[in-house]
């Protein structure tokens, strides 16, 4: 008989739903969504800067997971110890008031990461995560996730720990955003991703990056595809030994087994990264519409075994080193110069590359000896295109092996330097079956040198 009643008080239960639904009245099911969010607040978090918010946070976000809701962060400051790593999990939400809700970490310890997203289902939404140099890496994605988004976030803050006992931690890759392998469905929107600075030397060099997309070093991971990283803000990357924006590597390449990632990089503004805005070893990459500015002019030094020592004011806006990509409709500009604004490959043979569109203009007050707007190294079946180039060296320089490439329509402007040269000082370098037509220079050196045998 209690069965009989529980049942068919469901019934009329659901009954009523389907009229209330039917008749376009949403109140029930907005009523049902709102229970699905979470206050971190009512789990303990007081959010003033200076309690220890870790567990109750962890609470939250352990709920939410095991409901498909939401975890929200009211205007606070909330204090995470870097050592116990935020785990959000799959079908979780974590949303936050903008600038006002934010993450960040605990100075008195030193940890990996300050957020790490696991699984499936994730979005990060109007939170500023601060892993306060605290962390080596403010948030990390781990292996195997996917359909996961960042949007309308501020990721800040990471570096290296001062204390060579801290091990790993000491001398560690730095990053804003670490992507690990066979991940997929990625986005990073409107998100400002800065300060991003490594201290220490690790195998020879100075390693920092704003978004690092790569995988676990040793492992049979895949990297990740389908990573759409558009419309954000990164910048103050360094330092000058190798401090990138963003590094897309596929390890697969030193095994000839790399893949289509199928991923853009789109309409986002670089500042202040001390190396490059943009490096690419991976295939199917497609890098256009980015805003790179170079505001270095003789202030950008390295801090490793050449510590001291004046760098470029770039090495480079995009570097390209594998195959099948596309770089198109970029500004690279500002007062600094670059060594070379776009570099295409500089070892390995690359193939199937484009570049069109662009517009590269060095800084009018800035050194442009060896300075190149479009690099050209070991290539085969490129196309560069419909390019604005200015105040460089050199317009576009083949220093290595290319064959089966077009160069046309490019508008080069170089009032002390030259246009397109063709001649190597690498022993036994060739250029064959090159096209060049319908380029506007005007340059004071030379338009098109190529070399004599």
């Amino acid at each position: 008989m209690r069965r009989r009643r529980r049942s068919s008080g469901k019934i009329k239960f659901y009954l009523i739903a389907s009229f209330l639904l039917a008749a376009g009245l949403g109140t029930f099911v907005l009523h049902r969504a709102a229970d699905r969010t979470y206050n971190v607040m009512d789990f303990g978090a007081k959010g003033d800067g200076r309690s220890d918010d870790t567990a109750a946070i962890q609470q939250a976000l352990d709920r939410a997971s095991s409901r498909h809701a939401t975890v929200y962060f009211p205007p606070g400051t909330y204090l995470v110890d870097p050592a116990k790593p935020l785990s959000v999990q799959s079908n979780t939400t974590v949303k936050g008031t903008g600038e006002r809700s934010v993450l960040i970490g605990d100075t008195a310890s030193f940890g990996s990461t300050l957020v790490s997203l696991s699984g499936t289902n994730i979005r990060i939404e109007g939170m500023r995560l601060n892993g306060n140099d605290a962390v080596n890496r403010v948030l990390t994605i781990e292996s195997g996730s996917s359909r996961i988004s960042i949007a309308d976030s501020g990721v800040e803050r990471a570096s290296q720990s001062s204390r060579p006992s801290d091990g790993d931690y000491y001398n560690s890759v730095v990053s804003g955003i670490w992507i690990y392998g066979d991940t997929s469905d990625i986005d990073i929107e409107r998100t400002d991703i800065g300060h991003v600075q490594a201290l220490h030397l690790l195998g020879g060099s100075v390693i920092a990056r704003g978004i690092y997309i790569t995988t676990t070093e040793g492992s049979n991971e895949h990297v990740g595809k389908n990573i759409r990283i558009t419309n954000n803000d990164i910048h103050d990357v360094g330092p000058a030994d190798d401090g990138d924006g963003i590094y897309y590597e596929d390890r697969r390449l030193e095994t000839g087994d790399a893949e289509n990632t199928g991923s853009r990089i789109e309409d986002n503004r670089f500042e202040n990264n001390a190396k490059r805005a943009v490096k690419i070893y991976a295939e199917g990459v497609t890098v256009s519409g980015n805003r790179i500015l170079n505001n270095y002019l003789n202030d950008n030094y390295y801090r490793g075994e050449n510590k001291g020592k004046l760098a470029p004011d770039m090495y480079a806006g995009i570097s390209i080193y594998a195959d099948n990509n596309t770089v198109k409709d970029n500004v690279l500009s500002g007062s600094g110069s670059f060594y070379a604004a776009i570099e295409l490959s500089s070892s390995r043979t690359i193939r199937n590359i484009v570049v069109t569109g662009n517009r590269i203009e060095m800084g009018a007050s800035s050194n442009i000896k060896d300075a190149t707007a479009i690099r050209i190294g070991n290539i085969e079946d490129f196309t560069v295109s419909s390019n604005v180039l200015q105040n460089s060296a050199k317009g576009i320089w083949i220093w290595q092996n290319a064959e089966q490439g077009t160069i046309e329509n490019n508008d080069i402007s170089m009032p002390n330097g030259g246009g397109i040269e063709m001649s190597s000082y690498v022993a036994d370098s060739r250029e064959k079956n090159i096209q060049i037509a319908g380029n506007l220079i005007s340059a004071k050196e030379f338009d098109v040198h190529a070399p004599t045998e």
